[in-house]
């Protein structure tokens, strides 16, 4: 019911509300702590500032790895960063990460406790009552962790595909409005070979036209974007 995995598969959460220095700071001493360990443990140090990969389970740890893999592929993308961060600001998308990390921290000590509870052998009809209610209140808390991961796959995907579009490998919008050479040999006719070789001309390129696709590829992404929006009082 609780895997273990090694730690070091995913990376440390610090709270976003954090310095710089500081969170910097934490994620070197977490991952200084978990070299070499297996988990899961209780976090007992540092609960409100980083959640330890130690302190999650095989299957938390998945779900963040891919939380992480989502936020990773959405920051990274010039895209997100020329069309999409008035949609969804990175601090949003690390305050996402913070609140997955930390109720994945919770389900996983739920299941400790579960495993605990299940470990003293037959359990009579109150202390089953107890733990139908926590098994309940674990796969609505895993349900809606999922959730937000997949919220934050979906505008990874989208913005995976306007990349794409945008550069070329699906339906590249523009050259940039850079100069492009053309050779003479495309516009003139063939000179005669005493006469010397013209040089190519510089045409200016037309300007920078986004296609259909890439317009509708971002407007879904900015949805998908939107979708991700905390309450004012976050």
């Amino acid at each position: 019911m609780v895997g273990d995995a090694d730690a070091r598969s995913v990376e440390p959460v610090v709270n976003p509300g954090l310095g710089d220095a500081r969170r910097r700071r934490l994620i070197r001493m977490t991952k200084e702590q978990i070299a070499g360990r297996t988990g899961p443990l209780r976090q007992v140090r540092q609960r409100d500032r980083v959640v330890s990969p130690l302190a999650l389970e095989l299957e938390c740890r998945k779900l963040l790895q891919r939380a992480q893999h989502a936020i990773a592929t959405i920051v990274t993308s010039r895209v997100y960063a020329g069309d999409l961060r008035g949609a969804v600001d990175e601090p949003v998308l690390r305050q996402h990460e913070w609140e997955i990390a930390v109720a994945l921290r919770e389900i996983t000590e739920l299941l400790l406790d579960l495993v605990s509870s299940y470990g003293g052998g037959t359990a009579g009809p109150m202390t089953s009552a107890i733990l139908v209610s926590q098994n309940r209140a674990i796969s609505i808390a895993r349900d809606a962790t999922t959730a937000r991961v997949l919220a934050l796959e979906r505008l990874a995907a989208q913005v995976a595909a306007a990349e794409a579009r945008a550069t070329g490998l699906g339906d590249c919008p523009s050259d940039g409005g850079q100069q492009r050479q053309v050779p003479s040999t495309w516009w003139h006719a063939p000179q005669r070979t005493s006469a010397p070789p013209r040089k190519s001309r510089t045409w200016p390129s037309r300007p920078p036209r986004r296609s259909q696709a890439l317009r509708e590829t971002l407007q879904r992404a900015t949805l998908a974007a939107e979708a991700l929006a905390l309450p004012e009082s976050r």
